[in-house]
């Protein structure tokens, strides 16, 4: 297993119930230098969204956080292509994204239609571009880009130099990938990966792989995914963010399961302590 040193995030769907400003607080005490921020998800995933767009006090409560802590922030979530949503970049998405000094804008999409999906990213991407940020664009079995191949696909054919593709590694599981399809991948379009463990048993119904990913993961070494070869497989200097809510824990407090998901991506890399 490579031993180069990665830089470790902490994403918010891990601790959700964590307001921004109290993510940056739990995550700089358990041991992470980097975070994910949920700004907004669509009516469709059923999480009311923080009151982060604009210049509002928690998104000045959150930049006072990251100031004193000294963490950045790896990326902000979700954008959601819906063919019923045809204004998929909610007003100030971007801009705060840039004021927190965000790195990438994750994007999912259920568009039925390839091209449409494709028009919708090229356009995401130019935006992005003008805010100083890189999109990141997530790929599920549930979703209408479905596969790594499909993901690579669509960064390729955009042909925008800020675009990028996420594995997630539940996704990337449960879509069929194995850690030795990350080889016949240009390496380039990696620029960072979300870690989290999971079950044997694998969904077969839509609505139960959705349920799985937002509430039902594990913690590296936790469950059967074969976690150290996709790491290993991976670009060695891009950073690596846990994105493990793991059902079982949700009753302890957001700092004792930052701290587990801290000390399990250690055992993970290898590292002691």
């Amino acid at each position: 297993m490579n031993t180069t040193p990665r830089e470790l995030s902490l994403a918010h769907l891990s601790v959700l119930d964590c307001t921004p400003p109290e993510l940056v607080t739990v995550a700089a005490q358990a041991g992470f230098r980097k975070i994910g921020i949920r700004l907004y998800a669509t009516p469709s995933v059923g999480v009311p969204p923080y009151d982060m767009l604009g210049d509002t006090p928690l998104l000045r409560e959150t930049l006072a956080r990251l100031a004193a802590t000294g963490l950045s922030v790896l990326d902000v979530e979700f954008l959601r292509f819906e063919p019923e949503i045809p204004q998929g970049i909610p007003e100030g998405f971007l801009e705060t994204g840039a004021r927190l000094g965000a790195q990438y804008v994750l994007v999912m999409s259920t568009e039925p239609l390839a091209a449409r999906t494709l028009e919708r990213f090229c356009d995401l991407c130019d935006r992005a571009r003008q805010y100083g940020l890189h999109v990141a664009v997530e790929f599920a079995i549930y979703t209408g880009v479905r596969t790594l191949a499909d993901a690579a696909r669509l960064v390729k054919e955009s042909g925008c130099t800020n675009a990028s593709v996420l594995v997630d590694a539940l996704h990337f599981s449960r879509s069929g990938g194995l850690p030795s399809d990350i080889a016949g991948i240009d390496a380039s379009l990696f620029r960072y990966a979300q870690i989290c463990d999971a079950a044997a048993v694998i969904p077969t119904e839509r609505g139960d792989l959705i349920r799985e990913a937002r509430t039902g993961r594990l913690l590296p070494g936790e469950g059967v995914l074969p976690l150290r070869d996709l790491v290993a497989a991976l670009p060695p200097a891009i950073p690596l963010a846990i994105e493990a809510p793991v059902r079982a824990t949700t009753g302890l407090p957001a700092l004792e399961r930052a701290q587990r998901a801290w000390r399990s991506m250690q055992a993970l890399l290898g590292h002691k302590g």
